[in-house]
């Protein structure tokens, strides 16, 4: 007989997501990885990651035959224009409740569980956004998209240079001025909208060294980024957050890169898994689980 208590308790919230990222930041990489969900720790405070549909799936066989065997995914294509035409890859995510001390005593044992759908555009988007004098149908289609979504997932490669750092705040501050005038027509759309700064191969130096301060990192390394984040955020008065994640993680003791470097330009390093066997993401869970809920947990952040 199966006990109760044992069965995840579905929550609900804000788990409609568009996942922007400037061009081979890893966004297909992370999602692929986060499905997968390699060689997790016993005591992780999650219990496991399952496709909730037939894309999800197939993320999942992207991650065997592609990045387990040692290649690069192929970048997202931009598309026919239409949103509806790409992928909707929507997954449950079941977390151990103890570890996220649930306000009512009686369910503080029962594992939770939470289904988060992700929509990707490819790096494309980013590049338009820079210069929006003649924006694109696909352009107009894919931010009228956004705008029905509860939030956004923002990719960013922590090796990338400071030029990029300043390409990226000029497509954000675009961003924000089109969805404002999308969102603003819906009472509470600027304030409910969710938006989680994802800093990826976070394995890596420069961000490897500040893996608990990410305000400094992004001081230092992001510093256009930043404000342009942070004005967003006043001007709106919605909810953002900033996390660091390695789809590749470490290797080794000491830990080390799990990576190997193919080459690297202004947008950062690019390469493939290099000990696919002993591969374990970082800190992939974490900002979905706060783009759903509003709720952080530490070690969500270090798994």
């Amino acid at each position: 007989m199966t006990n109760a208590s044992n069965l995840p308790l579905d929550i609900g919230g804000n788990q409609d997501f568009r996942v922007i990222g400037p061009r081979r930041s890893g966004k297909t990489a992370f999602m692929a990885a986060l499905a997968r969900w390699p060689n997790a720790k016993t005591e992780s405070p999650i219990l496991a990651v399952d496709p909730y549909n037939d894309e999800a799936g197939e993320l999942i066989s992207l991650a065997q035959d592609i990045l387990e065997d040692g290649r690069e995914l192929a970048g997202t294509d931009y598309g026919s224009g239409e949103s509806e035409d790409l992928p909707t890859y929507s997954l449950l995510i079941t977390l151990k409740a103890k570890f996220l001390n649930h306000p009512l005593p009686a369910l503080r044992n029962q594992p939770i569980r939470l289904r988060v759908s992700c929509r990707e555009y490819s790096g494309e988007l980013i590049k338009e956004l820079r210069n929006l004098a003649n924006p694109s149908a696909h352009l107009v289609n894919y931010l009228d998209d956004c705008a029905t979504a509860s939030g956004l997932l923002i990719l960013i490669d922590s090796t990338a240079n400071k030029i990029s750092d300043q390409e990226y705040a000029q497509a954000l501050e675009n961003l924000q001025r089109e969805l404002n005038e999308r969102l603003s027509i819906n009472r509470g759309g600027l304030q409910n909208y969710r938006i989680a700064v994802v800093f990826t191969k976070c394995e890596q130096p420069p961000a490897s060294g500040y893996w608990q301060d990410i305000d400094t990192f992004m001081g230092l390394k992001f510093p256009s980024l930043k404000n342009t984040l942070k004005k967003w955020s006043n001007l709106w008065g919605c909810s953002t957050n900033y996390f660091f994640a390695s789809t590749f993680g470490t290797k080794g003791t000491p830990p080390r890169p799990n990576f190997k470097k193919k080459n690297r330009d202004s947008g950062g390093t690019y390469g493939v898994i290099d000990k696919p066997g002993v591969w374990r993401p970082l800190g992939l869970v974490a900002p979905l689980y706060w783009l759903a809920t509003l709720k952080e947990d530490n070690q969500l952040r270090d798994i």
